[in-house]
């Protein structure tokens, strides 16, 4: 009887993960890892020619360039682990190991200080 009630758990447990899974991978999420830096392009024009303001970012030039106006999901991995939501409208050359820039007040949300110049993180956005 316990291995029966067992089998019929670890069915239940697949199909569930199974729904999971594809409704993660029909999404197309992208994600990309490095450091987050932070640049004081509020106010001027960004790339996209919309003027930036405090929750968007420059994602890094050649490396990752999604559409104008994605919603971008940006997660530090440092303490404390944090995460905010930014919209792409601008694109720019960065430090290396930089894959996002985001305005001071979006970079304060993440914790940290712009003293501290980046932090490790990663973002999400959908394709």
């Amino acid at each position: 009887m316990k291995k029966i009630l067992f089998s019929v758990l670890i069915l239940a447990a697949s199909i569930l993960m199974s729904f999971n899974f594809t409704d993660h991978a029909s999404a197309k999420v992208k994600k990309v890892s490095g450091y987050i830096t932070w640049y004081n392009g509020v106010g001027k024009r960004g790339a996209d020619g919309k003027r930036l303001g405090h929750w968007d970012c420059a994602t890094k030039m050649g490396f990752d360039v999604p559409r104008k106006g994605t919603k971008i999901r940006v997660y530090s991995k440092a303490k404390p682990k944090k995460v905010i939501t930014v919209y792409k409208y601008d694109v720019g050359r960065m430090p290396r190991g930089a894959v996002l820039d985001v305005s001071p007040r979006a970079f304060r949300a993440l914790g940290f200080s712009t003293s501290k110049g980046k932090i490790k993180g990663h973002y999400y956005y959908k394709k």
